[in-house]
């Protein structure tokens, strides 16, 4: 449910936000949960925009929820802090570890939960006095990251030929077995997270191209702006104007896919594509011809299988039941035993969110019933949420270095959940590290590096 700002209880408001200029881009996040906003953070840092605001609230349910206001990366940032759900005790120890460390405070805002707790939310800033471009921090940063961001960084400028080129080339590496499959669709995903402010690149990029590339891009990324539109909340709390707007950029990411699909022989992530698409369009056939299609292509992609087994949940019309048949199904077709292991760790995440609201600690065992050999992202990250809601800050500890150790070293979501994590332990030396390294992703990021 999306709150009014009326029933916000503010306790102390400390400090201003920082100054905004007129013709700045400034954007508003909706109320939102602790988890939901933290995923929203992650994008909106991926697209260059930092939260300068978080403010929190408990509505008439004893229900917490969170806004955050962003604009663009100042030129003379360094790096930022933002924290929202801080006890006292943890504010003031991180804002005397700030202030020894040259940060300003820009924002405090705090509230009182059902327990009377006082939890405060604060955005922490410091600006470089050196040269802009800042000293490199690490030596080991992962060559997929920085094949992503130069992606981004080419559609940022303009330089759509030289993206083309690099995405040819990425695809002929993996026709010839030197780039996996899964590794080339994540490069797709990243375009398609950025934020609507990319619409223009977008545009300019299809209309100078004749490969298929910029449409499976284009199509991908008005396909997640429609799901940004639509929201994550239940049907009968969705308006009526999220939906039309869910079902135009829906429509319009339908076009494209499909050029997509025209355009690229094979393409098993077009397919993958098209099934995400009858699912916002509604349209019911033709999921298990383009499953068979792209496991024929491509056997080892993944994304077209998540795609069918997400169709299959209860909210689109599926069942629990379904899904297990499902997994199944896909075991004896593909004999696919980590792809297998991944969709049981999605399943137990879909089953542990369906009852999340009513039943949190219903919601905690079935997160970890799904730490199997290939535990699903989001589940890991919900799990050391409510690890961490509890003062379990060892156990989420144990569950974010392993989430590291197995592949998500650069993750900004783990790098920040694990440092405060560390900082709530007084492990400060740790903590401090990992924003760092957290910094450092963002500055590739935003640098296209």
């Amino acid at each position: 449910m999306v709150l009014s700002f009326a029933a916000t209880q503010v306790q102390a408001q400390t400090k201003p936000a920082t100054p905004i200029a007129a013709n700045e881009k400034v954007k508003e996040s909706a109320w939102l949960s602790d988890s939901a906003l933290t995923q929203l953070l992650q994008k909106m840092v991926e697209s260059r925009f930092m939260p300068y605001k978080v403010v929190g609230q408990k509505n008439d349910k004893d229900l917490l929820s969170y806004k955050a206001y962003f604009h663009p990366f100042p030129r003379d940032m360094e790096r930022f802090y933002s924290y929202w759900g801080m006890t006292t005790v943890w504010y003031v120890a991180r804002k005397n570890s700030m202030a020894q460390e040259g940060f300003q405070e820009i924002w405090h805002q705090s509230f009182r939960d059902a327990g009377n707790t006082e939890l405060h939310q604060v955005v922490w800033l410091k600006s470089s006095t050196e040269n802009p471009e800042l000293q490199k921090l690490g030596s080991n940063y992962a060559d997929e990251e920085h094949e992503q961001n130069i992606l981004v960084g080419m559609l940022w400028r303009g330089e759509f030929k030289k993206l083309d080129i690099a995405l040819d080339s990425a695809f002929a590496q993996n026709k010839a077995g030197r780039l996996k499959s899964n590794t080339l669709y994540k490069r797709f995903a990243t375009l398609s997270r950025l934020d609507k402010d990319f619409q223009k690149q977008f545009d300019t990029w299809l209309k100078s191209s004749t490969y298929g590339y910029a449409s499976l891009a284009r199509g991908m990324f008005l396909q997640q702006q429609a799901w940004d539109a639509r929201g994550d909340k239940l049907a009968a709390e969705t308006s009526k104007k999220q939906f039309a707007e869910f079902h135009q950029l829906s429509s319009l990411a339908r076009v494209d896919l499909t050029k997509a699909n025209e355009k690229i022989k094979s393409c098993s992530i077009c397919a993958g594509e098209l099934i995400t698409s009858n699912r916002a369009l509604s349209i019911k056939d033709g999921d298990d011809v383009l499953l068979k299609i792209a496991l024929q292509n491509d056997p080892t992609l993944y994304s077209p299988v998540y795609a069918c087994l997400s169709k299959l949940l209860p909210q689109w019309g599926g069942s629990f039941s379904e899904m297990e048949t499902f997994i199944g199904n896909i075991r004896k077709t593909t004999g696919d035993e980590i792809l297998v292991d991944d969709l049981k760790s999605r399943l137990c995440y879909y089953r542990g969110i369906a009852i999340y609201r009513e039943d949190q600690e219903g919601a905690r065992t079935w997160f970890e019933r799904g730490l199997n050999s290939q535990p699903y992202q989001l589940l890991v990250n919900e799990l050391a949420l409510l690890y961490a809601k509890k003062n379990s800050h060892k156990q989420a500890i144990a569950l974010l270095e392993k989430s590291m150790a197995n592949g998500n070293e650069w993750d900004i979501y783990t790098l920040e959940a694990l440092a405060q994590s560390y900082f709530a332990l007084g492990m400060q030396t740790k903590g401090d590290k990992l924003i760092a390294k957290r910094d450092e992703a963002v500055r590739r990021f935003k640098n296209g590096e």
